[in-house]
């Protein structure tokens, strides 16, 4: 096993550094600030050796703020136990090795499904994937993830969302959000992100 200390966008770099992740069979990702970590290593030989890595089927995995950053958007702060509303969270680009997901984390045990519910208002086409803490999701290259762990992986879809309000509410006013489709999954389950379905 090996640390790979990266500290700044110039050691991110670094062509030696990123050589690592070209000989990686895993790369796991620490907890943190995900907004640290794609500013560090986002369109640097790192950010491009990372892709590559997972292009080659190498397993990516990370806790915490290293999870929210594996996807296109991501959740980079915001009021826990709050209802939904535009100005209760503030998100930004990831890494992008899973699409049209956004991952928010310790999930249940911060009182997070406002800020989920908002993000998801936000772009109705991009799955709310809450994991909740000793829990985590392992997505199968078909887009479909299993549960493990102690807890529970709360999906939120708005994909046939009827009515919203996110466009004409003030920053501070509930949301409405009509029909959204709401799974709570614990250990063993799994899920098609494609077909956004319960498949087992």
């Amino acid at each position: 096993m090996e640390v790979l200390h990266v500290n700044s966008r110039a050691e991110a770099d670094e062509e030696e550094k990123a050589g690592l992740l070209g000989q990686a069979t895993g790369i796991f990702f620490t907890g943190g600030d995900q907004l640290r970590i794609t500013s560090t290593i986002g369109g640097t030989a790192i950010g491009t050796a990372l892709s590559a890595a997972y292009r080659r089927g190498v397993v990516i995995a990370g806790t915490s703020a290293g999870a929210s950053v594996m996807t296109d958007v991501m959740v980079v702060g915001g009021n826990n136990d709050d209802s939904p509303k535009k100005d209760i969270l503030s998100m930004a680009p990831g890494l992008s090795l899973l699409k049209g997901v956004v991952v928010d984390q310790h999930f249940a045990q911060r009182g997070r499904i406002g800020r989920l519910l908002s993000a998801v208002a936000y772009n109705p086409y991009v799955l709310g994937v809450g994991i909740d803490e000793d829990t985590a999701i392992i997505v199968s290259p078909d887009a479909t993830f299993e549960v493990i762990g102690s807890q529970t992986v709360t999906v939120v879809d708005g994909s046939h969302l009827t009515m919203t309000n996110v466009s004409e509410q003030a920053p501070s006013e509930p949301l409405a959000l009509s029909n959204v489709i709401l799974h709570v999954l614990p250990y063993g389950h799994r899920f098609n992100l494609r077909l956004r379905r319960v498949v087992g």
